[in-house]
This record gives structure tokens, sequence and C-alpha cells, in this order.
């Protein structure tokens, strides 16, 4: 999925210390994904958390047969 500025929303909130970001998507589609990232962390942690985030979307993880611990793995 090739996504442009704009394409999705980015929202800051809190979340329990472990958990970095994660995506939720709609389920037919017909919204922008939305990033979340945990407020707790470090400016240079959330920039990592996004990337992290994006790289799903990017490399369509949400489509594929892998499991979460395939996908988290790499």
């Amino acid at each position: 999925m090739k996504l442009l500025e704009g394409e999705y929303a980015v929202r800051v909130v809190n979340f329990p210390g472990d958990v970095l970001g994660c995506v939720k998507l709609t389920r037919d589609g017909s919204d922008f994904p939305n990033i979340y990232i945990n407020d707790q962390l470090s400016p240079s942690a959330k920039r990592e958390a996004f990337a992290h985030e994006m790289h799903h979307l990017e490399h369509d993880d949400f489509y594929n047969q892998r499991t979460i611990e395939e996908v988290e793995d790499q």
C-alpha cells in the first residue's frame, strides 16, 4: 500500500507503558488508517514507533497470511 501524507491519521494517546503503537483499519477500507502512538514515549521513540507502524502499512501486513509473530519478527 503506497500511502501519501494525509492518507493516514496519527494520534498520540495514553497507552500502557509496554505498548509502543498500533494501527487501526476500518473493516471496509472506507477510511484512512489510524496510527496510534504512545504519548509516554520520548520524541525519538515516537518517531521509531511511527516508522514501525508505517512499515506494516507499506508492506500490507494486514492483508497477508503471515501470523503476527512472523510479521513482528521482521
